[in-house]
């Protein structure tokens, strides 16, 4: 604590209070009177006696009060003050980070939020002066951010609104972004008075950002002529987290019924971590793997991958994957995908001659399959008909062009440049296979035997899948938004139609070729996104997100709703009159995983840490002590009133006096 004028009031002092002290120390005047007894002024002669100059002073309530008052009015001239801790004046604008990483727990099972929370309440007194009569700072606006920014409170000096919009702070985990929040602080803070350049130093933004500074977009940003900004770090730097990074998932091509699923785990310890891993089927375990993470190595994070065993998912379902341990942030120690039913192919064929292919086709669970001519065909392909169809096939059918698509072709090369160079194939027998492809699994090649070809000249845009002891039998070309799975012979000018390899090698073909980029999960989003469903029948649904919390959203007149922005990671399900009508994944960004606070960050060239130095102001305490004399001086009426009253009940003499004067 510090005094703006201790010596005014040192001199005030050394002068009024030897003065107060030298008041009970005179001889008081009194005026005489002359009254028929003494026996009721003997208390009054003991004082008289006893009043005399440079006597001993007895204890005095009233001269106790009377010293307190006058010590309080010299402290107040003396004007003493504490310091504050911030600047109070100009305006502040309190950006307070909600992001993923925030939701991380110290030892005492408090998040990092929690603690940013308090630490910005406590920032709102310290600049407000925390009391009635103490100097109050400038005008305070608070902004929550994570990958989208709300103002929580518009500029106000109300500590009280302040803090209770600060306390009302909800977290999300969502990846964190400042520049949002930059945006409208200073949609708030702009100079509209075009007259004056610019804003003055005193009035800028002083920018309170507190954070752990895991901020993606912060070194992209600058600051404004007149800014400034002081970082607050929440958390410590030496936390450490496992996680899954990326969670994704394939259909095997040749069962459509099931799937596998990829998992990235991460690591920021600075050693290996050994971990199991839970896989679960709309929330049943099905399978759990161990998985070894390697350690983090000169700030680069480690890095392990897995594939789960395929398994058999004949419908649409909810995949989970869960680490089974604990750390400081959780939300990173679960994905979740939502698998879509195997899509039903529709199949388009043309071939001349015995309909082999179309016997095979015929067998196989297809949602359509159209059977045309070669003429038929070739109109369908020019005028872009086929593309409502997953797969082409042809077997001896010249074609007079190839639009994008997917094609199995028979016999005659496919008419693009990389099928153009070709002769006539001699005979052959099956040599070689890639037998890892799926076109290829399954198929016993050995006793194919083929009579007549083309032997193409393969180029670097396809591969072979079989070959022969002169010629590549089978290859694969892709390119220019094509897919072809190319046989270089008529199966009639071979022995493979009448073996069991051959259906095989249809089906495979037709799957690999009908679910290519098929989305095996569906429905999955971000945080920060919305989440939107469209031909609803209800007036109304309900979006039920993983914590529990219902949202009732109005469906609009094109049967569509739209509800957002999402707040958390973790399945999400849109109920219409008790039914589910669409479950929706989300999954926490791999940018939020690591969660070891910075000490130093960069908004731009401008390097800040948390120990920076900023200004002091002061509180002060003059006001107070102004208010302790009106209090003192309340007590001291009240004393002297209780010693110098009169008793209101009347005395025995009065009352008898009365009584013999009565008429």
């Amino acid at each position: 604590m510090t005094f703006v004028s201790p010596l005014t009031g040192l001199l005030l002092g050394s002068v009024v209070v030897p003065l107060l002290l030298l008041l009970y120390f005179l001889r008081l005047r009194r005026q005489s009177l002359q009254v028929s007894s003494t026996m009721l002024w003997e208390r009054a002669v003991e004082d008289l006696h006893a009043n005399t100059p440079f006597q001993r002073l007895r204890p005095s309530t009233l001269l106790v009060l009377q010293l307190c008052a006058l010590l309080f009015v010299i402290l107040a001239i003396m004007q003493p003050q504490i310091e504050g801790g911030l600047p109070d004046k100009g305006t502040h604008v309190i950006l307070i980070d909600r992001s993923g990483s925030m939701t991380t727990e110290d030892v005492r099972g408090v998040t990092r939020l929690d603690e940013a929370k308090d630490e910005a309440i406590d920032f709102v007194h310290q600049i407000h002066g925390g009391g009635l009569f103490s100097g109050r700072g400038g005008e305070t606006m608070v902004i929550a951010f994570s990958d989208h920014a709300t103002v929580v409170s518009p500029f106000t000096d109300s500590v009280q609104q302040l803090t209770r919009a600060i306390q009302s702070i909800e977290p999300t985990h969502g990846a964190s972004e400042i520049s949002e929040s930059l945006i409208l602080a200073r949609a708030y803070t702009t100079n509209v008075n075009p007259e004056q350049d610019g804003i003055p130093s005193s009035d800028s933004a002083k920018i309170e950002l507190f954070s752990d500074g895991r901020i993606s977009d912060l070194s992209n940003q600058a600051l404004q002529r007149g800014e400034s900004i002081r970082y607050h770090m929440v958390g410590l730097p030496d936390t450490k987290n496992i996680g899954i990074a990326t969670i994704d998932a394939k259909r095997s091509t040749e069962s459509s019924d099931e799937v596998q699923v990829f998992l990235s785990l991460l690591n920021t310890y600075t050693e290996k971590k050994t971990v199991d891993i839970e896989l679960q089927i709309n929330s049943v375990p099905v399978s759990v793997q161990q998985v070894t993470i390697p350690p983090s190595v000169e700030g680069e994070i480690g890095i392990a991958t897995m594939v789960f065993v395929p398994f058999s998912i004949t419908g649409s379902g909810t995949v989970t994957a869960r680490i089974m341990h604990e750390d400081a942030l959780l939300i990173d120690n679960q994905a979740s995908l939502v698998i879509s039913p195997a899509k039903e192919l529709k199949v388009l064929l043309a071939e001349n001659g015995a309909p082999m292919l179309r016997t095979v086709l015929e067998g196989m669970p297809l949602a359509e399959l159209k059977v045309v001519s070669a003429e038929l065909l070739n109109q369908k392909l020019q005028s872009g008909e086929t593309s409502n169809f997953d797969v082409i096939v042809t077997r001896d059918v010249k074609l007079s062009a190839l639009p994008q698509g997917a094609f199995l072709i028979f016999g005659q090369p496919p008419p693009i440049p990389a099928f153009d160079t070709y002769v006539s194939g001699e005979p052959q027998v099956m040599l070689v296979a890639r037998e890892e492809h799926p076109v290829m699994r399954f198929v016993r090649y050995e006793e194919i035997i083929v009579t007549e070809g083309y032997e193409v000249v393969l180029t670097d845009v396809s591969q072979p899948l079989l070959e022969g002891s002169h010629w590549a039998a089978v290859m694969e070309y892709r390119g220019e938004g094509s897919q072809i799975i190319y046989a270089a012979f008529d199966p009639m000018q071979s022995n493979w139609p009448y073996l069991r390899s051959f259906p095989f090698f249809v089906y495979n073909s037709v799957q690999y070729l009908g679910h290519r980029g098929e989305q095996v999960a569906e429905n999955s989003k971000t945080v920060g996104k919305a989440i939107s469903e469209h031909g609803l029948q209800s007036e109304f649904v309900e979006v039920i997100e993983p914590d529990g919390s219902l949202h009732t959203v109005k469906v609009d007149n094109q049967k569509r709703v739209s509800w957002g922005p999402i707040r958390l990671t973790g399945i999400h399900a849109i109920q219409s009159e008790l039914n589910t009508v669409s479950v929706i994944a989300v999954n926490t960004s791999v940018s939020e995983s690591d969660i070891a606070s910075r000490e130093d960050v960069s908004i731009g060239a401008t390097e800040v840490n948390d120990s920076c130095e900023v200004g002091s102001s002061y509180i002060q305490l003059w006001p107070w002590a102004l208010g302790a004399v009106l209090v003192v001086l309340l007590i001291e009426w009240w004393v002297y009133q209780k010693k110098v009253s009169v008793p209101q009940v009347p005395t025995w003499a009065n009352a008898s006096f009365k009584r013999d004067n009565a008429p």
